[in-house]
């Protein structure tokens, strides 16, 4: 069976990495003062409902931040939720009911709005991703062409809209790209062979980390001519990634693959949008990775509406 990377899911690490961005949301709207335009109208007693509302069609991802902003940020107020993450939702569904102090739904409304907009952009575009592959062998990963700080909750939203995470960080797994590479065989003046370096890899994480851990570490090495296949299959990474190459390249990978390391598992990567990804999908990789998940997402239009 294929390895696979961790998958994000909601838990206490990325509920604090949420917290912290929070407390920054709040430092960046109110500094070491005060919310005035609300301030001077609003009377503290006053109270009020609104609705978080969809002003597109989307999917739902992370709406249990507001339960860490309430009480991260002691806020007098009471959440509804009517969609769950991963919910499809349409123009005009009343995703969330919020309650309570007028004050304290005014100053954190473009919190709210910019967190869940985001993440509802991504788990938005993702299931479009998604879509585009269904039928194929292949599932649709993300990258770490993350926001800094974001990137446990933007793969979170990856999630949401039905793709799979790629590596969390560089402590998750090894993968050996073409700079690695470049600089090996440069400035060691060693002429190790693509398959001879998965070996040296696979070794020192043994040393490291003992026979049953290190043996279990996901190796992942690119490659971007199929002469470089061919050198690194019989060494049996888990994962070889086929840097741009075209439709008719990654076929022949594929072939080469189920003639020499069948148990390999092939990624496509590079020159993958909308309009090509149906295409990569029908060569046979198992894996395309997409950057644009998460780096290009558009925040989807939420509506913070009275009543």
């Amino acid at each position: 069976m294929a390895k696979q990377f961790h998958q994000v899911v909601w838990d206490d690490l990325l509920q604090d990495d949420c917290r912290q961005l929070l407390d920054l949301a709040v430092r960046e709207d109110l500094g070491r003062e005060h919310d005035w335009s609300t301030l001077s109208l609003i009377p503290e007693s006053a109270t009020g409902t609104v609705s978080i509302v969809a002003r597109q069609e989307g999917v739902l991802a992370g709406s249990r931040i507001i339960d860490l902003m309430i009480d991260e940020l002691e806020l007098d107020i009471e959440v509804v939720y009517h969609l769950s993450d991963r919910s499809a939702m349409m123009p005009g569904d009343k995703l969330i009911t919020l309650s309570g102090s007028v004050r304290d739904l005014l100053t954190t409304e473009r919190i709210v709005l910019n967190f869940l907009g985001r993440l509802v952009g991504i788990a938005t575009l993702t299931r479009t991703y998604v879509e585009k592959v269904q039928g194929t062998a292949a599932q649709v990963y993300d990258t770490r062409k993350t926001t800094p700080g974001w990137r446990r909750l933007e793969k979170y939203a990856v999630q949401c809209g039905g793709g799979t995470n790629h590596r969390t960080g560089l402590y998750e797994a090894v993968m050996l790209k073409d700079n690695h590479l470049a600089w090996y065989t440069q400035f060691t003046g060693k002429s190790a062979q693509l398959g001879d370096l998965v070996g040296i890899v696979r070794q020192f994480l043994i040393d490291q980390l003992g026979e049953a851990n290190g043996s279990q570490r996901i190796i992942e090495i690119e490659v971007d001519r199929t002469e470089q296949l061919k050198q690194v299959l019989p060494s049996q990474p888990d994962i070889v990634l086929l840097d741009n190459m075209d439709c008719e390249t990654l076929k022949k990978a594929v072939e080469l693959r189920n003639e020499l390391a069948p148990e390999v598992q092939l990624e496509a990567s590079g020159g993958v949008n909308l309009q090509t990804i149906r295409g990569i999908a029908e060569t046979g990789v198992e894996r395309i990775s997409v950057g644009a998940l998460t780096h290009s997402a558009v925040n989807v239009d939420l509506g913070y509406d009275w009543g």
